[in-house]
């Protein structure tokens, strides 16, 4: 009984920091990092100036996470080949298999990187979905706390593209 009524707890507390949509403009660099991918290769910020990057933090369990993915993919099909790089970081804690299972369930064909506390801490990731809009220069341009609508990030990228 216990141990239900703690993972009862927790869930609530996981799912508490799941949010919906606060955008606020930014103007300081991009923290730089380098991060994997579920493929093990080394993703480095720092090597995509000169490119408009699209970061989402998000985890497989959130829910509005779930609903942002198919429009991070439509974004990224569609602006690839104009400057656009979008990067998903997963901030779960479970093995990579999940994630990358995760990944194919939902037609992820943009980078997914294995996020950690300390590009968490760095972008002071609060809640998630949480995604920033990184412009050519290196510097942060939007920033979504709860994730953000299609259009709205459409509308940021196509004005600094």
């Amino acid at each position: 009984m216990r141990n239900k009524f703690v993972m009862v707890i927790v869930l609530l507390a996981a799912l508490a920091g799941c949010t919906r949509q606060e955008k606020t403009a930014a103007i300081s660099a991009a923290p730089d990092f380098t991060l994997k991918d579920l493929a093990g290769k080394a993703v480095h910020l720092g090597d995509l100036k000169g490119k408009v990057v699209l970061v989402e933090f998000w985890a497989t369990w959130c829910p509005p996470c779930r609903e942002s993915i198919p429009g991070m993919e439509r974004l990224h099909k569609a602006y690839q080949g104009k400057g656009l790089v979008v990067l998903g970081v997963s901030m779960d804690t479970s093995g990579l298999d999940e994630i990358r299972s995760f990944a194919k369930e939902f037609g992820i064909s943009y980078p997914v990187l294995r996020g950690d506390d300390e590009v968490a801490a760095k972008y002071m990731v609060r809640a998630i979905p949480m995604v920033y809009i990184v412009n050519k220069d290196g510097m942060i341009a939007k920033q979504y706390l709860g994730g953000a609508e299609e259009g709205d990030l459409e509308k940021d990228i196509k004005s600094l593209l």
